[in-house]
């Protein structure tokens, strides 16, 4: 095997089907370099059960793991998705190619990694069946494979471990901590300063320190240890600080009774007019009057105040002397409160410095504080955050025996870990993740444990992640393996990007260093372009000062797309076979500020485009603007309220169009009105009824998307509404929802995932997307304006200065103060300025066919220019850095190191001056579809109506009555909304407790809820029974001291009953007798959710399907059918499946029904559910239960997947009716065609199975 080598470390080449699955390991993964690629191949041998031993068989089936086995851990819930449908894809590719015997095919050529496996199989002459049973039954079991987040995976081993990791069972996740911090802030602030002295009260107010400040400061403390802290000075003994504050107070009075503002004034101002004093100190008369006006406002306060203003040092008798002329000194000012005022600035300065130092105790006592009360509170009240899960699986690892006891146990259950995303773990997760599978197990092995990353791409330090633990990790890896071949970019690109960063000191981090990484792409790119440009260009130019230059850039970079497009139209400029479209280009930026500064320029041009950023949608104007409304609409009668909602962003009114509102007393009245009407929704029917009922009423569609950022707007509007409503299941009362809002707009919560905003359209438009986004994507053309551009400062804040120490094996720590505060300012910066050039290194790394970089010559040097990543890359001739020669830079220096980088590429870099203006000339290109930065109402119409055509519907919202409100419905699980049958006989005397028990949807849901969390085989009915009194204790059901144990009776005896499944219904063909108690938890898939997108949903087509005769529909199903409401919508379809289980190789969807249908089990005969099923429209919700599970084996399983073969039919279980007596009763089955299925999907257009 090959080795790399790199600065510090050794690296052996990764040939993926080659690495030993064993030990520790780290795979550097640089970007483009296919991680995650060799991430499912390696999940694949692991499957497949690889082995390199001599002598030994490449795959052996036997030795294989199941998904459940093989740990793969990543930090965001994206990117836990996205790999687990590259593995799916990667096993499903597998299985076809072993079920088709030869590599499959993926872009015209067999795809790499399956036709090495197959090579192997053939050359070795292995067996291939059982290969392709393990990896159709991995496939099949892939639902329950152990892909998750860090904290997923801490807080479910916390779960499933509880006793070995000392942890209590019982604690609920809360998600959102804003409001207990809210409540341990105040409290913190009450207790202490209700007693506090008035001086330091009057400090903190100098301070700006508030309970929102300290609010704000909470959030980095919670998560803060103890031991990070720095030390600060002792402080001194109250005794010393209450006789300064004392002497302080007399001086103050002193200061007050000397005080005269007249006589003064008149002193002062008679001397300035003698010209006594010096030009050095010389003061202005106003500047005089102005320094006198302070003095007296602060004297006149009643509390001393130890923030003097600026020029009180002026008004001290020694400050006056020094400003007379030497001639003059017999007639210097005097006046005995000069004398008192020079006092009182000696010992205000004395005193500010043990206010300060007193300050930063305070606020660590407050960090404390909120650690401490945060604990107990959620303690007591049995909750724990995500977080928590991470700090108390750390903790119980502190400890050898329960760490060893763990760690055997996680290895029983994973006999394999992968860890994705490496770089951005933290030393509390690295030492998590390295106890439990980079430690010697008790048995003396060590299972495979890889780690991939790259410290290159680390930059997520504001989310906590820590470069330096993935460096400390590098140290502590069995063997390294680095990837040399970029499958992503052009051959220039590539060269590129290894000149820029081939400096040792590129990345600033010594120990981060770029290797010399090999295209994969040699040959011609696939973008052809009529211009002059080559792979990579830099626009070179003059650009006075930096904000006159971003400025600049912004109209070049927009009319550079325009170019790009206009050639496209022409025929000019091509990818591959297809003309050259908005969708290819990127243009990536540092801040969502200058994301929206460029999608003006390019609405200026006529091209549209769409932004991609990491920023919370509670930031957004279209947040504060909703608000706005809701806290009008929550209190109507208040007048301030409703102006402010008419003016915010989403409402849209001018103050000239407020005014002549408020001046015509009808129209106001009515919007009065409105916002009772709104309330009164909102109170009866829930937030989203009522949100919805406001976007059609106020024409809020119209209203904002008037704008030419209308969709973005719409989006974030939309998205905020679906965050407020699932908080609202939390908090149903509208003022306890409104503060919740309130705390989110006034904090957002960056690193949230759910809150990030969303993409406003996928149409065929420019990426707009902030760099942070942009990590893991890739574009075509990427244009990086502002790579010459950093930040003013490179902190945002000292008060709580954090760095690693280099002394000290990089231990993160965090000044607040101490006497070496300017040293470890200086480690922080240099920290801060390396991750900026990582940032660059992402962004430039998203290129595949173009790449544009810019560099201005400026006027002077300027600060954003020395903290800007570029500039460290660029060097002189000799070698040095930009950085340090930042007045010397014109046009000619910047080019020649340009031109210098472009000497390794294959194609030539090019370097210009900014471009010539353009205007698209495509599909936007007229003025009147572009005035003033609006669009015309042409493309101002919603492109469907927010009132009717699209919404959420579930089966219930189709089948039930349709009113004001029903698309609407809550979605959630239909646990049998048609419960009693009017026709059939009162049970109030039956003794059965199947019959006697309670009915109505609560009853359901109860039912539902034991079924769905009992284990069926394990037959215990005391277990059972305390189940049932659980469920019942939760949703209020009346329990006697006998219902729990005669319910558990029932159950169990519903587990008991015999089900014959048939094979083909009419022809009575069985395929053996099943009772419920022979299913195993692995075997049972509870509560499937399914999310359907359908572009059109046609209620009478859909049932116009039923209706053919060669689908052998139910008479009765076809007749109740035509009573639904013929309707025609966009949307999903949503909904929940009680039961999917796995049984004799196929798979079955199986309901729930508590519907009382009779006191006798004849009255549960399957002819009599017939009935029962039509009447409630049943069939109408298994047969979109199946489409589901149709679409959704589809999407998953692929080739491998044979409805006929796999799928075993649908089961509708009335549990009133069945028994261990009596085969059937109570079940009702159906097997709908494929060609029904088939024909039903199609209905409902094409749609993405979520």
């Amino acid at each position: 095997m090959s080795e790399v080598q790199h600065l510090h470390t050794q690296y052996a080449l990764l040939l993926v089907h080659d690495v030993p699955l064993a030990g520790r390991n780290l795979i550097e993964a640089s970007a483009g370099t296919g991680k995650t690629f060799n991430i499912t191949g390696l999940y694949a041998r692991l499957v497949l059960g690889a082995s390199i031993a001599p002598g030994a068989p490449s795959y052996n089936a036997q030795k294989g793991l199941l998904p459940e086995q093989i740990l793969v851990v990543t930090f965001t819930k994206a990117a836990t998705a996205e790999l687990k449908d590259r593995i799916r894809l990667r096993l499903a590719q597998l299985t076809q190619t072993f079920v088709e015997q030869a590599p499959v095919i993926v872009n015209g050529a067999a795809e790499p990694f399956c036709a090495d496996v197959w090579s192997r199989v053939i050359d070795e002459q292995l067996d291939p069946a059982p290969l392709l049973a393990q990896l159709r039954l991995a496939l099949a079991t892939l639902d329950c494979a152990a892909i998750s987040t860090i904290h997923s995976f801490c807080q479910r081993l916390l779960t499933e471990q509880a006793f070995e990791a000392g942890f209590d069972f019982d604690r609920s996740l809360l998600e959102d901590e804003s409001e207990l911090l809210t409540e341990i802030t105040q409290d913190f602030w009450r207790s202490q300063l209700y007693h506090a002295d008035p001086a330091w009260v009057a400090y903190l107010r100098s301070k700006k320190i508030s309970v929102d400040s300290l609010l704000q400061r909470a959030a980095l403390s919670k998560s803060r240890n103890p031991s990070d802290f720095l030390p600060l000075p002792p402080l001194p003994s109250d005794e010393y600080l209450q006789a300064q504050a004392q002497r302080y107070a007399q001086l103050w009075s002193e200061c007050q009774k000397c005080w005269d503002q007249a006589e003064i004034s008149a002193l002062l101002l008679n001397a300035l007019a003698g010209g006594i004093f010096s030009g050095t100190y010389r003061l202005t008369v106003e500047k005089w009057q102005d320094c006198l006006a302070q003095a007296n406002r602060l004297l006149l306060s009643s509390t001393p105040s130890v923030g003097l203003f600026k020029e009180w040092d002026k008004l001290t008798q020694s400050h006056l002397e020094k400003m007379v002329k030497k001639d003059f000194k017999s007639v210097v000012p005097k006046h005995k409160f000069f004398v008192a005022a020079e006092q009182l600035f000696l010992n205000a300065q004395s005193m500010a410095a043990d206010f300060d130092l007193r300050l930063k105790h305070w606020l660590l006592q407050f960090g404390d504080f909120v650690r401490e009360q945060l604990a107990q509170r959620k303690a007591k009240a049995g909750q724990m955050s995500f977080d928590d899960s991470i700090t108390a699986l750390a903790q119980a690892l502190q400890n050898p025996v329960r760490a060893q006891n763990l760690a055997d146990k996680v290895s029983q259950k994973y006999q394999a870990a992968l860890v994705d995303e490496f770089q951005d773990t933290d030393p509390v997760q690295f030492a998590i993740i390295d106890r439990l599978f980079g430690q010697v197990l008790s048995d003396g092995t060590l299972p495979p444990f890889f780690m991939v990353g790259d410290p290159k791409q680390a930059i997520y330090a504001f989310r906590g992640a820590d470069v330096y633990a993935y460096l400390g990790a590098r140290a502590q890896a069995d063997a390294c393996y680095s990837i040399d071949t970029n499958f992503r970019s052009d051959a220039p690109i590539v060269q590129f990007v290894n000149a820029l960063f081939a400096p040792k000191d590129a990345f600033v981090e010594s120990k981060i260093t770029h290797p010399t990484i090999n295209p994969k792409h040699s040959g011609a790119s696939k973008l052809r372009c009529a211009d002059a440009r080559g792979s990579v260009h830099a626009f070179v130019f003059d650009g006075g000062n930096p904000e006159n230059a971003e400025k600049m850039l912004f109209a070049a970079t927009a009319d550079e797309i325009a170019a790009l497009l206009n050639a496209a139209n022409d025929g000019k400029a091509s990818l591959g076979e297809r003309a050259l479209s908005p969708r290819d280009i990127a243009v990536l930026v540092p801040s969502h500020r200058q994301a929206n500064e460029m999608r003006k320029a390019l609405l200026k041009r006529g091209i549209a485009a769409v932004m991609q950023t990491r920023e919370s949608v509670f930031a957004s104007s279209e947040a504060q603007g909703l608000c706005a409304v809701l806290a009008a609409i929550e209190a109507p009668a208040q007048t301030g309220l409703l102006r402010k909602a008419l003016v915010s962003s989403v409402m849209g009114l001018s103050v000239a169009q407020l005014m002549a509102l408020q001046l015509d007393d009808a129209a106001w009245q009515r919007e009065v009105e409105n916002l009772q009407t709104w309330r009164d929704e909102w109170r009866k029917f829930g937030f989203m009824a009522m949100f919805r009922r406001w976007l059609v009423e106020a024409d809020i569609s119209s209203r904002v998307l008037q704008f030419a950022d209308g969709e973005r707007r719409l989006t974030n509007l939309l998205h905020v509404a679906e965050l407020i409503q699932n908080e609202s299941r939390a908090r149903p009362s509208p003022a306890l929802l409104l503060a919740w809002l309130s705390r989110q707009v006034a904090e957002p919560n960056q690193s949230s995932e759910s809150q990030q905003m969303r993409l406003e359209s996928d149409a065929d438009r420019v990426r707009l997307v902030t760099i942070h986004a942009s990590k893991g994507l890739e574009y075509p053309v990427v244009f990086c304006p502002f790579a010459w551009k950093g930040k003013k400062a490179l902190l945002r804040d000292t008060d709580m200065l954090a760095f690693h120490d280099p002394d000290n094996g990089h231990v993160l720590k965090i000044d607040v103060g101490t006497s070496e505060l300017e040293a470890h300012k200086a480690q922080a910066e240099h920290e801060a300025y390396a991750e900026a050039v990582r940032l660059l290194y992402v962004a430039v790394t998203r290129a595949k066919h173009r790449l544009y970089l810019a560099f201005p010559a400026l006027d002077k040097a300027s600060p954003v220019v020395k903290n800007a990543p570029l500039t460290q890359l660029l060097r002189d001739e000799a070698g040095v850095s930009f950085r340090s020669q930042l007045k010397d830079l014109g046009i000619a220096q910047i080019t020649a190191a340009f031109v210098r980088l472009g000497q390794s590429m294959s194609a030539p870099l090019t370097v210009s001056d900014l471009p010539a203006s353009q205007h698209y000339q495509g599909q936007l290109s007229s003025s009147a579809d572009l005035q003033l930065g609006r669009l015309s109402p042409r493309f101002a119409q919603a492109p469907w109506s927010l009132a009717a055509q699209w919404r959420l519907a579930s089966f219930t919202s189709l089948t039930r009555a349709y009113g004001a409100n029903e698309a609407l419905a809550e979605v959630g699980a239909d646990h049998d909304a048609h419960t009693t049958l009017p026709n059939l006989q009162d049970a109030a005397t039956v003794d059965q407790m199947r019959f006697s028990f309670a009915r109505g949807s609560k009853a359901g849901t109860t039912l539902h809820a034991v079924l769905e969390t009992e284990d069926f085989s394990r037959g215990d009915a005391a277990l059972l029974a305390s189940n049932v009194e659980k469920q019942m204790l939760k949703s209020g059901l009346p329990l006697s001291d006998t219902t729990a144990s005669e319910t558990a009776e029932w159950l169990l005896d519903v587990l008991a009953a015999p089900i014959e499944l048939r094979t083909e219904l009419e022809q009575g063909t069985s395929k053996g007798v099943l009772q419920l108690n022979q299913l195993s938890t692995r075997q049972r898939l509870n509560e499937w959710q399914f999310l359907l997108g359908c572009k059109s949903i046609d209620v009478a087509a859909f049932c116009r399907v039923l209706a053919k005769p060669e689908f052998n529909v139910e008479p009765s199903f076809i007749a109740a059918a035509q009573r639904l409401k013929p309707e025609i919508f966009a949307g999903y379809l949503n909904g929940f499946v009680d039961l999917v289980f796995f049984w004799q190789g196929q798979y079955f969807i199986a309901d729930y029904k508590s519907n009382h249908l009779g006191d006798d089990l004849g009255c549960y005969a399957p002819e009599q559910l017939i009935d029962v099923i039509s009447d409630s429209h049943y069939y109408l919700q298994y047969l979109l239960y199946v489409c589901a599970w149709h679409r959704h084996m589809q999407a998953r399983l692929g080739a491998a997947y044979d409805y006929q073969r796999d799928f075993g039919g649908v089961l509708y279980l009335f549990i009133r009716g069945m028994s261990s007596k009596s085969i059937n009763c109570g079940v009702f089955q159906d097997i709908p065609s494929l060609e029904l299925i088939e024909a039903l999907n199609a209905t409902l257009g094409l749609g993405a199975e979520q």
